[in-house]
C-alpha cells in the first residue's frame, strides 16, 4: 500500500474514533443523574449514523482511489 494510502486509513480511523469519543461524552453528560435512554438513543443512532458513513465511504473512496492508479 501506497504511503497516501496508509495515511487515509489512519485519518479514518482517527475521525471514526473521535466521533466516537464525542458520542460517549454526549451520553454520560446527557444521562448524569438520570436513567432515561430516550434522551440518548438519538445520540447514539448520530454517533452510529456518522461512524458508518465516516468509515464505509473512507474506505470506497480509498479503494476507487487505488482503482484508478492501478
Amino acid at each position: 500500500m501506497e504511503k497516501s494510502a496508509v495515511a487515509i486509513v489512519a485519518t479514518i480511523i482517527l475521525v471514526n474514533a473521535c466521533i466516537w469519543g464525542f458520542v460517549i461524552l454526549m451520553s454520560s453528560h446527557t444521562l448524569s443523574g438520570t436513567g432515561a435512554y430516550q434522551q440518548i438513543q438519538n445520540i447514539l443512532g448520530g454517533g452510529a449514523a456518522a461512524s458508518l458513513l465516516v468509515v464505509g465511504g473512507g474506505f470506497a473512496g480509498l479503494m476507487n482511489s487505488l482503482k484508478s492508479k492501478g
